[in-house]
């Protein structure tokens, strides 16, 4: 007698099947363009950033030149001067004698000299003493 066998025939289950579902493929995409936005608005920040510092380092430069400028007229006295940045915004030039504030009597002058900004936030401030020649 012959042998009978057996044949097994399988169906196409989802474990036979290669390559990535519908689903798998679109939560792929989902989470590659959450990382494409994150990475835009971090490099969106970060160039804004970096802007505001160049404006900041700019508008120090120019609050030094002021002072130096200041300090090419001639000696210093106290009081305060008004003007505008090279892109429009203004600026304060105060000098101020803080001998009596540092309870100094009868010594030369120590000029504190500073340039504030529109917000009137310091860009600038130093001290220099007067010299006697």
């Amino acid at each position: 007698m012959g042998a009978w066998r057996r044949r097994t025939v399988r169906c196409a289950g989802p474990r036979d099947q290669e390559g990535f579902t519908t689903v798998e493929v679109l939560v792929a995409f989902g989470i590659a363009a959450a990382a494409t936005v994150m990475a835009f608005e971090i490099a969106g920040t970060a160039a804004g950033a970096v802007r505001r510092i160049e404006a900041r380092r700019v508008a120090a430069d120019e609050a030094e030149g002021v002072v130096l400028r200041r300090l090419s007229e001639g000696p210093l006295r106290p009081g305060v001067v008004q003007g505008v940045f090279s892109d429009g915004t203004p600026w304060t030039l105060s000098i101020t004698d803080l001998r009596p504030a540092l309870g100094l009597g009868r010594v030369p002058p120590l000029w504190q000299v500073r340039v504030t900004g529109a917000s009137a936030a310091p860009l600038y401030a130093t001290l220099i003493p007067e010299t006697i020649e």
